[in-house]
């Protein structure tokens, strides 16, 4: 945009007269084009007259004038004076052209809330964004208040300027505090509790997504190879979404497989550390204990592990369409998951044995984990920490954001699986598991 002033605008002269046109005004555009006052302040509004070419000029008398002079008053330099709450349009007119700009005036802060709290309690490394409403004594919202964010112990949750609010610590209830105006409103009651925020925000509509459209899908292929009786699958998987209705020529063992890896690749963000029986992230840990899946064509095979060209791979047999079917949504899924993390596990932890209440017979075949011990974890005790986490919400995949029948649903299921593992231990078998929404924080 290019100013000039009006003695140097180009000129037209009449013909025969020798008379100086000034340039026609097209637009007034006047700054800031609104504003929010409490009552007795003041703000300076500028007028820009604006000719063809949208070049700025100078020197054109401006009239001011205020659509309801008893809420916003205004001087002939175009200084707005908020005089009661209410709403008013500020008009600056040049060689009759109008522009405007629109003032609400409310009373002072009478009162603070904050408002957008997280779903209660929060887990240890979850955040969510505060947002303070600050209102007059009349209940009009007060905007372009400077606001003040404190927290009552930021070790357990600190908030920042902006109102965001980060779980640090176990611990609490704290009090979360917005001041306005020297106004303040509060927020209490936010406990953190013990626990992992994966990538998985609402699992019900991630598992929705194809994993061949997934930025994280050529790191999925470069980390796992499929194979069948040994030898690289070669086909090409195809698939269209929503996941659930993926036609049954493209819900292939391939396609299925890909989906359990990006679930995990997802679900492996913030764990970290947080795992009882790696340090390793959950995805990190996979790929470093195998290769790769070997689909078997012979049915009933599924074990841990066929070495490959010196390289170990979990090896399953392919499913009928009936199991393939099942592997549509959220439960089928995470069982095909915790069954990978089960046999992956024996490639570092503790072999199975008899004598647990799901195979009592001592000389039976072994399927059970001698015991479940959180600091050498046996492959059920896998499965069984992912179904208590997910169904407690200490291990966070956004249950609550699913429909609610869905959510139910998911609940009943990761609660019975986890029930139907406690079977598996001869001693010490881990704790029944009540299920719950009551972390979940932000849904997407």
């Amino acid at each position: 945009m290019i100013r000039l002033r009006t003695a140097v605008v180009a000129i037209a002269v009449a013909a025969g007269c020798g008379e100086v046109v000034e340039p026609a005004v097209e637009t007034i555009v006047v700054s800031p084009p609104r504003a929010n006052l409490i009552a007795g302040e003041r703000i300076q509004l500028v007028a820009e007259t604006r000719i063809a070419g949208d070049l700025v000029v100078a020197d054109r008398e401006v009239r001011w004038s205020s659509s309801a002079p008893a809420v916003a008053s205004v001087s002939p330099a175009g200084q707005v004076t908020a005089v009661a709450p209410g709403d008013a349009t500020i008009t600056a007119i040049v060689d009759g052209v109008p522009g405007a700009a629109a003032i609400a005036v409310t009373g002072p802060v009478a009162s603070v809330t904050v408002a957008g709290a997280p779903s209660l309690p929060m887990v240890v490394g979850a955040s969510a964004q505060l947002v303070a409403e600050a209102r007059d004594v009349d209940g009009r919202l007060v905007l372009g208040r400077a606001v003040t964010w404190t927290s009552s112990d930021p070790a357990v949750a600190s908030v920042s300027s902006d109102g965001a609010l980060a779980a640090r610590a176990v611990g609490g209830p704290i009090i979360i505090t917005a001041t306005a105006d020297r106004v303040s409103g509060s927020r209490g009651g936010i406990a953190v509790v013990a626990g992992i925020v994966t990538g998985i925000a609402d699992v019900a509509s991630f598992v929705e997504r194809c994993p061949t459209t997934d930025p994280a899908f050529v790191a999925i292929q470069a980390d796992f190879q499929l194979r069948e009786n040994g030898v690289p699958v070669s086909t090409p998987v195809a698939c269209s979404e929503p996941f659930s209705a993926v036609p049954a020529t493209q819900l292939t063992d391939e396609l299925i497989a890909y989906q359990v890896l990006r679930i995990a690749y997802y679900l492996s963000q913030g764990t970290e550390g947080r795992l009882p029986w790696t340090a390793r992230a959950l995805y990190d840990w996979m790929k470093t204990s195998i290769a790769g899946i070997n689909f078997k064509t012979t049915p009933g095979q599924l074990y841990c592990c066929d070495v490959i060209e010196g390289r170990r791979y979990f090896s399953m047999s392919r499913l009928d369409d009936f199991n393939r079917n099942a592997k549509r949504d959220w439960p089928g899924l995470a069982s095909s998951l915790d069954f990978f993390l089960h046999e992956i596990r024996h490639t570092d932890g503790p072999g199975h044995t008899n004598g647990c209440p799901a195979f009592p017979d001592p000389t039976g075949p072994p399927g059970c984990d001698a015991t479940y011990d959180l600091a050498f974890l046996g492959s059920y005790g896998v499965q069984y920490w992912l179904h208590a986490g997910w169904a407690s919400g200490s291990l966070h995949i956004g249950l609550r954001c699913a429909p609610p029948a869905d959510a139910d649903r998911y609940l009943t299921a990761h609660a019975a699986a986890a029930g139907d593992f406690r079977t598996r231990f001869v001693t010490a078998a881990p704790p029944p598991v009540t299920p719950s929404l009551s972390y979940g924080g932000p849904c997407p």
